[in-house]
């Protein structure tokens, strides 16, 4: 890990790697997922079926593409009881979570006497997406999944990439039996995300897209987007993690929250923040030894390599430059951990005095979160990804009356008469 000393020179480092991965994307890049998704906007199942036996695997057949229940049935029976019962419970905390995200709808009385209100309709068909490259991920399914269900979208829809051998990965098949989801597409990228956004014969359109995937597939979400609904466009894994004084004794710990998020790959961006530079230097002493007896030591060392080590002055300065860095997840460890979350207002999720890897896969908010610093403006998967809200406006005559004198000034005012004239004649 590159190493920083005093707030400035860190906010300059952290700047300057948001930015490195903010422009990830070059020019080649977006026109080959250009080219993919018109060729599946022209072409249909055909130019699917191509990149599929281009990416994936080179016999795939048309009658491939959907997963059949036989499938899935027989990945769900194949996996061990104690994985069965680890999907299970993790199903059940994400459930448990959500079910208490969801908005509700309400009504009110206006001073003029109109009734105001607003409610909240799923999507009918979201499809949602499970990468299966460097690794298989069910507890996106998982995370995907639920709050969907918990939305009441009538139709969750999935699709993940075949293996070479044309299959499916069966543990994203299990995960996706766990979470109701039966409708399953064997296809994966920007030529997936084309398929849901225009419809072929065979794969029905969707009206919202959500899930994490490579840049082809962020960069494809980009490009449709406004035909169909998408929920973000997530990046590679980060963490940052902020130490206070005390934290000496959990270099260890500090150290393998770290590795956990590096271990994603080369891409993927750690940032460690402790107003003591024993305590960084612990934790980089450490890290160092953990990582040469990873087994994904190849992926955590390319990752470190463009990662931060910084010390600044105070647990203030280092929580306002975590903020700042407005990343996917923060780790706060600290007998004050509460409290100097309060100062950390921009980051995907907040585990305090707790490992990332928990919220990862099993205790219950989606992982699906905004990364490469955009948790500036942007939130993870919830349920409120897969609503829409109306709003609802009636108004008596006797509120449209008292409010047309004022309407008809505004609407005057922006050179649009007929607004006016169509209020006065319902006032009448």
């Amino acid at each position: 890990m590159q190493f920083f000393d005093g707030l400035n020179a860190a906010r300059e480092a952290v700047s300057k790697a948001n930015a490195t991965r903010a422009q990830a994307a070059n020019a080649a890049t977006e026109e080959a997922v250009r080219s993919i998704c018109d060729d599946v906007r022209a072409r249909g199942d055909e130019a699917l079926l191509d990149a599929g036996r281009r990416f994936d695997c080179p016999t795939l057949q048309l009658d491939d593409l959907r997963v059949q229940n036989d499938e899935i049935e027989q990945a769900w029976h194949s996996l061990p009881d104690g994985a069965k019962g680890a999907l299970e419970r993790a199903a059940s905390n994400i459930e448990t979570y959500h079910k208490l995200q969801k908005p509700h709808d309400f009504t009110f009385q206006s001073p003029e006497g109109a009734t105001l209100g607003a409610r909240y309709t799923p999507v009918e068909r979201a499809g949602i997406y499970a990468p299966n490259g460097r690794a298989a991920y069910p507890s996106t399914v998982l995370m995907l999944a639920i709050p969907a269900r918990v939305a009441g979208v009538r139709d969750v829809v999935l699709a993940t990439p075949s293996g070479k051998d044309g299959q499916a990965h069966p543990v994203i098949l299990a995960a996706a039996r766990v979470a109701g989801v039966s409708e399953i597409w064997k296809m994966g990228g920007a030529a997936a995300v084309a398929a849901f956004a225009y419809g072929t014969k065979r794969v029905p359109k969707v009206d919202k897209i959500a899930g994490p995937g490579s840049i082809y597939f962020t960069l494809a979400k980009k490009l449709v987007f406004g035909e169909v609904g998408v929920d973000g466009l997530y990046g590679p894994s980060e963490v940052a993690v902020v130490a206070d004084q005390h934290q000496l004794q959990r270099a260890p710990q500090l150290a393998a929250d770290l590795l956990a998020q590096a271990e994603h790959g080369g891409d993927s961006f750690v940032l460690f923040v402790s107003p003591s530079r024993a305590v960084c230097d612990a934790v980089q002493r450490e890290l160092e030894s953990q990582t040469r007896e990873s087994p994904r030591a190849r992926f955590a060392l390319e990752a470190l390599e463009n990662s931060l080590l910084c010390c600044v002055s105070s647990m203030e300065e280092a929580c306002a430059l975590t903020s700042e860095a407005a990343l996917e997840h923060v780790e706060i460890w600290s007998d004050n951990a509460r409290r100097w979350s309060a100062l950390v207002t921009q980051a995907g999720a907040l585990f305090l005095n707790t490992p990332v890897p928990l919220g990862d896969y099993i205790i219950g908010p989606s992982h699906t979160l905004p990364t490469g610093g955009t948790a500036r403006f942007a939130s993870g998967v919830g349920v409120d990804t897969f609503l829409k809200r109306s709003s609802i406006v009636e108004a008596p005559r006797e509120a449209i009356s008292s409010l047309a004198d004022d309407l008809e000034t505004i609407a005057l005012l922006e050179d649009l008469p007929g607004h006016a004239a169509a209020t006065k004649r319902a006032a009448v």
